[in-house]
């Protein structure tokens, strides 16, 4: 009897521990697998991170070129800009400087001759001065076609205004009509006011900066002779 209660108890205490070693092998493979799992997230983690990383460069990368870029266009831009506003100034200038030298010289030999026959100058002399008035007035058509190319609408009539002036000057001198000191005066100073108002719209088109100090109109080349006395003119 006894023996076989021990047999029974070795039996059952045998069965026990035997039936206890698939659990731990069981336990074993969940924990190996958590384990597992952990390290994939993680490594899932280093690898998003690294996409990020490496995105975020290649997003930087773009952005500085699109910014280089853009910087440089604008710059390109300002540079032509600037630069096709130099070489058009540069035009009108040359254009205002033509015309208004060849207004200036014909008036001013109009008034030549004007004073040449106030003063009984000799006909060969006053021929020789309407020659050189013929000439310039064609340089002054001339050099006038540009403006309404170049300048501004306040430039283009002050040089209409400056056209009249000078050719209300030439036309005496060239039909031999001999005026008196108070006509041909008046005529003398509006052409002068005119060269004055065109080079003021002029230096505003421009963008001279500086105050423009105008011209006297008692300032010319011919400045106010005094009729020439009998014995003047006999000598």
């Amino acid at each position: 009897m006894a023996r076989s209660i021990a047999g029974t108890g070795a039996s059952t205490l045998r069965a026990s521990r035997g039936g206890s070693f698939p659990g731990r092998r069981i336990a074993n493979s969940t924990h190996l697998a958590n384990l597992h799992a952990v390290a994939a997230r993680a490594e899932g983690r280093v690898e998003m991170d690294q996409a990020i990383t490496a995105l975020a460069t290649v997003i930087a990368v773009l952005a500085g070129a699109a910014g280089t870029y853009v910087v440089g266009r604008l710059t390109d831009r300002d540079r032509f800009a600037r630069e096709l506003r130099v070489r058009w100034d540069q035009r009108r200038l040359d254009a205002y400087v033509s015309y208004v030298a060849a207004a200036k010289l014909a008036g001013t030999r109009a008034n030549q001759v004007h004073a040449g026959r106030s003063n009984g100058a000799p006909e060969a002399d006053l021929d020789a001065l309407l020659r050189e008035l013929a000439e310039l007035e064609l340089r002054r058509s001339e050099a006038f076609e540009a403006l309404p190319l170049l300048a501004d609408g306040a430039t283009v009539e002050a040089a209409h205004e400056l056209n009249r002036a000078v050719w209300k000057l030439e036309q005496p001198a060239r039909q031999g009509t001999k005026l008196d000191d108070e006509t041909w005066h008046a005529l003398a100073d509006k052409w002068v006011n005119a060269l004055n108002n065109f080079h003021s719209n002029a230096r505003a088109g421009l963008s001279v900066p500086g105050q423009f100090s105008r011209r006297d109109v008692a300032a010319l080349t011919v400045n106010r002779p005094e009729p020439a006395t009998a014995s003047a003119r006999e000598r």
